[in-house]
């Protein structure tokens, strides 16, 4: 099997194992393409994001006017507005772990690890949130599911509880799908240090 590593071929596959930094062609075909969807995932997100916001300012001003023209509040904007606000936060935090330093994070005691260390940190830390996008997926789906059987409605539109729901597992899986990406990146990065020392 062929094996990039600096410029060298190898072609014994016990050499893989046992070298760090080598990475097999097929493997790093397999990288690049996971960062092409997810990319593309994340300009889709991002527009998702700007359309949601856009319509609501429009609801929510368009729901000021009702009230103050015509005397009479529309409640089912609060409703779509609340409901798109967890969308948004969800796609956004998800959008956010792919990113180094997306997240919020403390960098008191790790700015002062090496960049190895600080690499590792991070791989660590996105696994635990991955932990969290399954339990995400999980629990949300759980919720679906209990919604979906008693048939319970939303109390303005009365549309299935459910819809408004199924937001948590999907932000769960982007959660996931970015945060993996990520760790690919984090894998790289420390890859390079290696190679450098």
């Amino acid at each position: 099997m062929t094996v990039i590593s600096s410029g060298e071929n190898v072609s014994n596959d016990n050499d893989i194992g046992s070298v760090p930094g080598l990475i097999q062609e097929g493997e790093h075909m397999n990288v690049r393409v996971y960062k092409r969807i997810g990319s593309g995932l994340a300009a889709v997100e991002r527009q998702l994001i700007n359309l949601m916001l856009v319509f609501d300012v429009l609801l929510t001003i368009a729901n000021v006017i009702s009230r103050y023209i015509v005397h009479q509040s529309w409640s089912f904007t609060e409703e779509i507005v609340v409901a798109l606000l967890v969308l948004m936060s969800l796609i956004g935090a998800a959008l956010c772990a792919r990113e180094k330093g997306g997240l919020i994070n403390m960098t008191i005691l790790t700015s002062r690890l090496s960049m190895k260390r600080q690499l590792q940190l991070e791989i660590l830390t996105t696994v635990l949130l991955i932990v969290l996008g399954v339990i995400m997926v999980y629990f949300g789906a759980v919720k679906c599911i209990q919604q979906a059987t008693t048939n319970q409605l939303t109390t303005s539109l009365q549309i299935p509880s459910w819809i408004y729901s199924a937001f948590v597992p999907a932000g769960g899986v982007l959660l996931i799908l970015h945060a993996l990406e990520r760790i690919m990146d984090c894998i790289y990065e420390l890859m390079g240090e290696e190679e450098s020392i």
